[in-house]
């Protein structure tokens, strides 16, 4: 998928690289007392046990100074991202109900921008078939 996009220009409903950052998002505010908030992110309602397995690799987490994934966790991720693609825009909406506080008004935006710019590209393209 990711490859089809950057290589050859094939895209779907939205990026795949959109839907990647979308799934690394917190779900849980980081003030929030009792949960580590770097460990629960939205790719974990997809993928079961992911949670418990970001636990354990919380120190290898993405950040802004290592932006680079570990290998165990780029399998879930490009999981998640096909099981979005697959379901389409109503899963965005889904994984919203699983957000916290700010994170889930960050996340409504960004899919609310996201699915806009979807629909003017194809809207768009349709005008170019016609």
């Amino acid at each position: 998928m990711l490859d089809n996009e950057a290589e050859h220009g094939i895209q779907n409903w939205v990026s795949s690289s959109e839907i990647a950052r979308l799934l690394l998002m917190r779900r849980v505010p980081k003030l929030l007392p009792g949960y580590e908030p770097s460990g629960y992110r939205v790719l974990g309602v997809i993928i079961p046990d992911l949670d418990e397995v970001m636990q354990t690799e919380i120190s290898k987490l993405p950040s802004p100074a290592s932006p680079i994934l570990p290998m165990c966790l780029r399998p879930a991720l490009l999981a998640g991202v096909a099981i979005v693609q697959h379901a389409g825009p109503e899963m965005l909406r889904m994984l919203s109900g699983h957000m916290m506080g700010e994170n889930k008004a960050r996340f409504d935006s960004a899919i609310e921008d996201i699915l806009d710019c979807s629909h003017q590209s194809l809207g768009s393209s349709q005008l170019h078939l016609i």
